[in-house]
């Protein structure tokens, strides 16, 4: 399919409208993502972004040395992506914290993949047609709105733009090239920026070397390689990989890591599940969502392990004798299977939190593959070749207006998630993040319950601490010092669930009870805003003057902007000499 449906027509011709038809189709998925030019910050763009202290030129060292997260408390350092966070940083330079110019980016990050997504069906197809349809359905698939659509995840639309450019320039090295050894090293280059840029990219020898394997050089004629393809390739792409390695091993030895507690068992019989399950969102992208109802499989005997298993069978079954027709349709199924077996890592995922549309960004370019080369056979042995086009064209409309509607989930947190707790109602995560979305609105009665339901499907301390805290600020407080007292239980190290039991027993006028609880969380979290302030205000209600200044004094050492610690400094400075 991949050599032999090549359509004749004269070079300059096909060159030429080709070039304008990709030209309009990436206009084209430029217009369906459009609409999230005016979207805000989302998700985990706070913390990373706007919330990130560190995101300045004068701290690009400590940027390139340290995990995604090592400026955010919280998550463990699982994620080495230098080069994500440097985009983050040019993107600052130029738009400041303006996150429509982020979202502009972003979006052009995915037309780029597109564009040379294009350039690689057109090289494995042979077939600017096909390669054109195939573009299509991978540039504006739905499961590729998350990433389009939300700025975090940019990183998947580079390093798949990555990715690509190495596979291209791996196919020009491989070819009849009087001096190779420029573009293995471009080959190389590109390969080490997409790992900077996204784990999944180690994926890429597997793939080139189905590709070779599928289709391999003929190292007799004239003007090939001096040096085997395979041999080359080997050279090229190991070192990398090593390197890599070694980097990303350096520095997250130096940081705290975090990872699901798994079972292996767990693990194991929960993989058809997930490897269907992504299937079926490839072929029928409906009911999508940024969380999904998924629990692990827990016996061999269950069905849903034995159905998942028996289906994928089927799946594969087919495939073979698919690839026996036809070996090159192999390199299709490569680009399918392998960026899903990072993600099948579930280890290293939140618990419970193992599926997620972005994940699915590279092996769509697989999915494409096989859609393109269907097209093409179609054009070429079915009879009614004459409704092939048109019928390429509404399925192309389909997908630009499901990939449009499906960006508008991403406009703002509250639209996202409750999106998710509508599709996804027994997902912890997404309760836990709709409870957060409301919380940030002042919505914190409404809050109240969805935490409540996070911590009932998955015993936390996050749900925990923030049912107290939306409880709190609602003014229910006997519901709020349930909660922080049950979020201390799980892990008595939280300054914040401390700090709003003392909270609570100002409220009450208990001074002396605030005053232990505060000593607590200082000792955890010495310099967090307004801890000193709140200390001071206990002392100052237990008539403890000379201890309530001291504390007020380092909280605007500490923090010299805080407008209330200062205007109780001086108040309580105007009342006279202070007994000692």
């Amino acid at each position: 399919m991949f050599k032999a449906t090549e359509i004749q027509q004269p070079h300059s011709s096909l060159e030429r409208n080709g070039f304008f038809a990709l030209a309009g189709l990436l206009s084209c998925t430029a217009l369906t993502f459009a609409s999230t030019f005016k979207f805000g910050w989302v998700y985990d763009d706070v913390p990373q972004i706007p919330q990130n202290q560190n995101l300045l030129w004068s701290r690009l060292g400590f940027l390139l040395t340290h995990h995604l997260w090592a400026s955010a408390t919280g998550p463990g350092g699982r994620f080495y992506r230098p080069l994500l966070t440097l985009w983050f940083l040019i993107n600052k330079s130029i738009f400041g914290l303006n996150p429509h110019g982020f979202h502009v980016t972003t979006v052009l990050a995915h037309v780029t993949a597109a564009g040379l997504a294009f350039f690689v069906a057109r090289t494995l197809l042979k077939d600017t047609g096909a390669a054109l349809f195939a573009t299509a359905i991978f540039a504006l698939h739905p499961l590729q709105a998350e990433s389009a659509s939300w700025i975090s995840s940019v990183n998947d639309s580079l390093a798949a733009a990555l990715c690509f450019a190495s596979f291209l320039m791996y196919r020009k090295a491989r070819g009849k090239q009087y001096r190779p050894s420029g573009w293995w090293m471009l080959a190389g280059a590109f390969f080490l920026l997409a790992l900077l840029t996204k784990e999944v990219s180690i994926v890429l020898p597997g793939i080139i070397l189905v590709d070779l394997w599928s289709d391999p050089v003929d190292d007799s004629q004239p003007g090939s390689s001096p040096r085997p393809p395979l041999l080359a390739a080997i050279l090229t792409y190991v070192p990398v990989a090593v390197i890599w390695l070694l980097l990303r091993s350096w520095v997250l030895s130096r940081s705290t890591t975090s990872s699901s507690s798994v079972p292996s068992s767990g693990y194991l019989l929960s993989v058809p599940k997930i490897v269907l399950f992504n299937f079926y969102r490839m072929v029928l992208p409906i009911h999508l969502s940024p969380h999904y109802d998924f629990r692990l499989v827990e016996s061999p005997a269950s069905a849903q392990f034995l159905l998942p298993l028996v289906a994928l069978a089927g799946v594969a079954s087919l495939a073979i004798l698919a690839a026996r027709r036809n070996p090159r349709l192999l390199v299709a199924f490569a680009w399918i299977i392998m960026p899903m077996l990072p993600t099948l890592n579930l280890r290293w995922m939140n618990q419970d939190d193992f599926i997620h549309d972005r994940y699915l960004y590279m092996s769509i370019l697989g999915a494409a593959l096989l859609a393109g080369s269907g097209y093409a056979w179609l054009r070429k042995n079915w009879p009614r070749q004459q409704i092939v086009r048109p019928f390429a064209a509404a399925v192309v409309v389909v997908l630009a207006f499901a990939s449009a509607i499906q960006s508008q989930y991403w406009a703002n947190d509250l639209i996202l998630f409750t999106r998710a707790v509508t599709m996804a109602p027994n997902n912890e995560w997404a309760q836990l993040n709709y409870g957060s979305a409301l919380s940030s609105r002042g919505r914190y009665r409404e809050a109240g319950p969805h935490f409540v339901r996070s911590y009932e499907l998955k015993t936390g301390w996050m749900a925990a601490d923030f049912a107290g805290f939306a409880y709190q600020q609602s003014g229910d407080l006997l519901e709020a010092e349930r909660w922080f007292a049950t979020a201390l239980q799980l892990d008595p190290g939280l300054a914040n669930a401390w700090f709003g039991l003392a909270q609570i027993r100002l409220t009450q006028h208990r001074p002396e009870e605030a005053v232990s609880y505060l000593k607590k969380s200082l000792e955890i979290a010495p310099a967090a805003p307004g801890y000193h302030y709140e200390m001071g205000t206990a002392l100052e209600q237990w008539g403890q003057k000379p201890g309530a200044i001291e504390e007020y004094k380092k909280e605007l050492q500490l923090h010299p902007d805080q407008a209330t610690g200062r205007k109780a400094f001086e108040q309580l400075q105007r009342l006279g000499p202070i007994e000692r």
